[in-house]
């Protein structure tokens, strides 16, 4: 599932109420999710720098108090393993 796929699916199932404070998704979502926020950061988030001399950014990502997942739309995503 994209991170568009996802918002929309949280926004069908909550509506305006509260979303939970985590949700698992597997692994092809959670790296969707990742990348997204990467590209949205480098594009529309002026808050992070190009380091000196370096060919790569630092920028700040949020992750949740539970599990250390990224969070997404104030979920904190909790990345879904596969017990076998």
């Amino acid at each position: 599932m994209t991170a568009s796929e996802l918002k929309e699916f949280l926004f069908n199932i909550y509506g305006y109420r509260p979303y939970p404070d985590t949700y698992e998704v597997d692994a092809d979502t959670y790296a969707n999710v990742c990348q997204e926020i990467f590209n949205n950061k480098i594009t529309n988030d002026h808050n992070y720098s190009l380091v000196e001399g370096r060919n790569y950014y630092s920028m700040r990502i949020e992750v949740g108090k539970i599990s250390k997942g990224i969070m997404f739309k104030g979920v904190e995503l909790i990345l879904k393993v596969d017990k076998e």
